[in-house]
């Protein structure tokens, strides 16, 4: 009897150490190792952010009028406080990116500058979150819809423009350390094209092009944004492998790569709810699509952040926060750091009127708060 004892326990340790050898060889080859680079670090340093979203991205979309700073609240959203940053770092997230759409805001060509009063109140904001020890991202955001078109035929006014935009925006926050992070477009693509959010050869091209022009002139616009991170998107900042694998990578340490995934979902018009948690095939398709990011940029030294990501389903909460967790920590296996996209509206996880949680377990979820405790 004892001696059976003995044989069992023998064969149950040999099972649960070959279990573990198992399990370590299966996360070796679902998550493998990389070089720690300067890029990924700091991209991942980024941690768990949060989009500032239809603020002062906020425009009137193909108009030939200039604006001034009504555009920050004309998509329904409150003027921006310093009080309401303070409540995203009391949620639990590290980081913001402020969307900009300058368009509206620039004088005409050849020199194309940029409204004093609107620079100024974007300064503003920018410096109110440092000020909080966080993280910030700006960019070119909406401008697509304006004068950034990314066909041959436009190639080089897009260029023009764009150059001269973030010459200014340079020196303007020349002197601003590493914790203000530059981002040369949003989602660049040719509006209105059949394949407007899949892109073809041309497109993704030009995208190259219009991502080397602008980090370049960041690059020689003097102070510290010859070491400053500059993020740069894929076509339309698609997850979709033929963008993904169409990027060109600068030689540069500090350039990061920037893509958007809404899992599960094309356009507002067709977002899937979440009446279900991800079954293994859906984990499955998530998986495929980050690796191939994993294996195109973090394998090659490059950081990435997922820049923007979110859903609109508030029925199915607790469905939801459970897709968002897993969404998150995949993402940080493989090596990215994710922002959340809060639009105060359809996206919208916190009132920036009251300043409260609009959904908190969507908050914890993303922000994987309850595991901190």
């Amino acid at each position: 009897m004892k001696k059976s004892k003995k044989i069992i326990a023998i064969i149950l340790s040999v099972i649960i150490l070959f279990s573990g050898v198992i399990f370590a060889v299966k996360d070796k080859i679902l998550y493998p190792s990389y070089e720690m680079t300067e890029s990924i670090e700091f991209a991942q340093s980024l941690g768990r952010g949060w989009n500032l979203g239809n603020t002062f991205d906020a425009c009137e979309k193909h108009s030939t009028e200039k604006a001034g700073l009504e555009t920050e609240t004309m998509w329904g959203n409150p003027e921006t406080t310093k009080e309401l940053f303070a409540f995203v770092k009391e949620c639990g997230f590290d980081s913001i990116r402020i969307p900009i759409t300058w368009a509206q805001h620039l004088g005409d060509a050849p020199d194309y500058t940029i409204d004093k009063a609107w620079l100024d109140r974007v300064q503003t904001v920018v410096d109110w979150a440092l000020a909080l020890d966080m993280k910030v991202i700006i960019n070119v955001h909406h401008d697509d819809a304006f004068w950034l078109i990314t066909d041959n035929a436009h190639k080089e006014s897009s260029k023009e423009i764009l150059t001269r935009v973030w010459s200014q925006i340079a020196e303007r926050f020349k002197d601003y350390d590493n914790n203000l992070v530059f981002e040369t477009m949003n989602e660049p693509r040719v509006e209105f094209a059949e394949d407007e959010w899949q892109g073809n050869p041309e497109s993704r091209e030009v995208v190259n092009y219009l991502n080397f022009a602008a980090l370049e002139t960041i690059r020689n616009s003097g102070g510290n944004n010859k070491e400053r991170f500059v993020l740069i998107p894929t076509y339309a900042a698609s997850g979709l492998p033929e963008n993904v694998e169409a990027l060109a990578l600068p030689e540069d340490s500090r350039v990061i790569v920037s893509v958007h995934y809404y899992f599960g979902t094309a356009h507002q018009s067709e977002f899937k709810d979440a009446e279900k948690e991800w079954d293994i095939s859906e984990k499955a398709e998530l998986y495929k699509i980050f690796r191939t990011m994993h294996n195109c940029y973090i394998q090659k030294g490059y950081g990435v952040v997922k820049s923007e990501f979110g859903w609109t389903d508030r029925e199915n909460i607790e469905n939801l926060s459970t897709n968002a967790r897993y969404y998150v920590e995949l993402a940080e296996k493989l090596g990215f750091s994710c922002m959340v996209w809060d639009n105060g509206e359809s996206f919208g996880l916190i009132d920036r009127t009251t300043l409260s949680e609009k959904y908190p377990e969507y908050i914890e979820a993303i922000n994987n708060k309850e595991e901190a405790k």
